[in-house]
């Protein structure tokens, strides 16, 4: 990939959980952050479960490296923007959403280099595993761990209906985007 398609890719994701994270008040968050037995749950799906339901395909289906490393990097990768857009989409609880992204996202920096290395070794060879793009996975946590923190910031300190919903708003159109580029794309390759 080109650089100037990861940094747009990373721009894009960035103004995505940005524009959802300040969306969220600062003090629906810190009562999501007491919600322990919803917190834990997400993390043990996250991280334990999800991780070994992508395993057991991998092992089940018999699948080539390039797609079961595909499977097994989605598997172990932290919730993230699409969740939170969801969640806003249907009026769901987006500071529990948006919280749980936050502590993925954070605990993915060593669960998700943990999950890689065991389910990947397990699945194929040293190599393949070798070969992975670690730095463009960290790359992408920092955008969404910055975007989520600076979000929280601004909504904190701008505290304005008008902000929160023209930051929902640029979400939503950067969702159609996306949708609209995939659309493209199975047109264009007949996918």
């Amino acid at each position: 990939m080109g650089a100037l398609t990861e940094a747009g890719s990373s721009i894009l994701l960035f103004a995505l959980v940005f524009g959802m994270s300040a969306t969220v008040e600062c003090e629906n968050l810190r009562k999501q952050l007491r919600n322990k037995n919803a917190l834990l749950t997400g993390i043990f799906l996250q991280f334990v479960i999800l991780p070994f339901l992508g395993f057991a395909v991998v092992k089940a289906l018999g699948m080539s490296s390039p797609m079961g490393i595909t499977l097994l990097v989605v598997t172990s990768s932290p919730g993230g923007s699409y969740s939170n857009w969801w969640c806003s989409m249907f009026n769901a609880d987006l500071a529990l959403s948006v919280t749980m992204t936050a502590i993925s996202t954070f605990m993915s920096i060593f669960l998700l280099p943990v999950n890689l290395v065991i389910y990947a070794t397990s699945s194929y060879s040293g190599a393949v595993v070798k070969s992975l793009d670690w730095i463009a996975l960290f790359v992408s946590l920092i955008v969404v761990i910055s975007a989520i923190l600076l979000g929280l910031y601004c909504s904190y300190t701008v505290k304005s209906h008008k902000f929160n919903l023209l930051a929902n708003k640029v979400s939503y159109c950067i969702m159609d985007y996306n949708c609209t580029r995939i659309r493209f794309f199975r047109e264009e390759f007949m996918i």
